[in-house]
C-alpha cells in the first residue's frame, strides 16, 4: 500500500454520464493486480471528507485507469478533474482475483462491476480460456462492449433488463446453461449484492468454485473503521477492504 500524489492524464466521457480517467502514479501501477482498488481523495478542500473507492479497471505503464459513473457529489467533481490536475490516492488496496492457469473462466459482471473483471479479463486471457456474462439496466450502461470486443476471450453474453441490447434478463438468466455448455471450471463476479445472491442460487448446485469481488461503501479502504464488514459462514464478519475485496462466494451469508 502505497500514498502518493496522482496525476490525472485524461478524464474522457464515454457516454452519459459514464468516464474513464487515466491517472499517472508511481509505485500504485507498478504493483497493482487484477481485483485491487484504490482510495481517492476527490478534492483538495476535503469535501467531501473521506476518500472513495474505485476499482482498478486497467493498468498501463505508470499509470491506472478508473471507470466510474456520476451518480453524487463526489464523482460529479470527478468528472470536473482536467489534464494536470492531482489526485491523493492510496493504493493499491485489497487481496486481488486468484492466479489461475489452464482453467475455463466465466467471468461475471454487472453495472459498474466491469471494472475490475475487465482488468481480470486481460490478465486471464494469457493462460486461460476465458468467456464473459455483462449485464446492466440497458444499452447505454453497457458502454465498455466497444473495449471488450478488442479481448480475446471466447464468447460474451449480454444481459440488460429492457432488452435494448443483447438478451433481454439477468446475468443470471442463462448461466447454468453457459456453464454446462462452456465447461467451466471457475466463476468469478462483480456487481450489486442483489446480483449476488442471485448468482449464489445457481452456482450453489454447480460443480464450479466460484468468487466475488464484493462492492461496499468504505470510510477508510485499511482496515480502521469497520465500515465495510460482511459476514462469512467460517470466520463471522470480515473486511471488504482488507479481508476482501474478493471472496470464496460459497463461505459468504447471502
Amino acid at each position: 500500500m502505497n500514498e502518493e500524489k496522482g496525476i490525472v492524464k485524461e478524464n474522457k466521457n464515454i457516454g452519459a454520464n459514464y468516464y474513464l480517467m487515466e491517472i499517472k502514479t508511481e509505485s500504485i501501477a507498478e504493483n497493482s493486480k487484477p481485483g485491487n482498488f484504490v482510495m481517492i481523495g476527490i478534492n483538495n478542500n476535503y469535501d467531501p471528507l473521506l476518500k472513495r473507492p474505485f476499482g482498478i479497471y486497467d493498468v498501463k505503464s505508470n499509470s491506472i485507469y478508473i471507470y466510474y459513473e456520476v451518480v453524487g457529489k463526489g464523482t460529479k467533481i470527478l468528472s470536473e478533474k482536467r489534464s494536470g490536475d492531482n489526485l491523493d490516492l492510496i493504493g493499491p488496496l485489497g487481496n486481488g482475483f486468484p492466479e489461475l492457469k489452464d482453467k475455463k473462466i466465466l467471468m461475471i459482471a454487472g453495472g459498474m462491476g466491469i471494472a475490475p473483471i475487465y482488468y481480470g479479463i486481460k490478465n486471464y486471457i494469457h493462460n486461460n480460456h476465458v468467456s464473459l456474462v455483462y449485464g446492466a439496466r440497458a444499452k447505454e450502461n453497457l458502454n465498455l462492449v466497444f473495449e471488450l470486443e478488442k479481448l480475446n476471450l471466447k464468447s460474451i453474453f449480454l444481459y440488460t433488463d429492457n432488452g435494448s441490447l443483447g438478451i433481454k434478463g439477468y446475468v443470471s438468466s442463462d448461466l447454468k446453461k453457459i456453464i454446462s455448455e462452456n465447461d467451466i471450471d471457475i466463476t468469478i463476479s462483480c456487481g450489486p449484492e442483489k446480483m449476488f445472491e442471485s448468482l449464489n442460487a445457481v452456482l450453489k448446485d454447480e460443480n464450479t468454485k466460484n468468487y466475488v469481488s464484493m462492492e461496499a461503501r468504505m470510510g477508510c479502504g485499511i482496515g480502521v473503521c469497520h465500515s465495510c464488514v460482511v459476514e462469512t459462514v467460517s470466520d463471522g464478519y470480515k473486511k471488504v477492504c482488507s479481508d476482501g475485496p474478493v471472496f470464496d462466494m460459497g463461505d459468504m451469508k447471502w
